[in-house]
């Protein structure tokens, strides 16, 4: 079995107990995830390979783990990007989570 360290996936948690498994290339792409993953003061988080985010709810984290997805797929491309779609209803709050992600 692969060592937590290289794992290719990391489960987030949302505040309501909503599991997102993503690729951990695309939650590299969030500055507070990379620091999580990979600092080297050992986070709790880099050891299980699993980030519990007490503040931010599934409608949420499932928004921004979409957009991880698309950062990535979309960086450094030439032709046109399409555009990243956000419901009103969600807009603040998905403002401030992703403002915490650095992302």
């Amino acid at each position: 079995m692969a060592d937590n360290h290289s794992s290719e996936t990391v489960k987030l948690v949302s505040a309501d107990g909503f599991e997102f498994v993503i690729d951990r290339k695309c939650a590299m792409a969030s500055g507070t995830i990379k620091n999580m993953l990979s600092s080297p003061g050992q986070f709790t988080e880099s050891l299980q390979n699993e980030i519990v985010f007490r503040d931010i709810k599934a409608i949420i984290l499932e928004k921004v783990c979409k957009y991880l997805y698309y950062k990535v797929r979309y960086t450094n491309v030439v032709q046109e990007i399409p555009e990243f779609m956000i419901e009103p209803e969600i807009a603040l709050e998905l403002l401030m989570a992703s403002d915490f992600l650095d992302c």
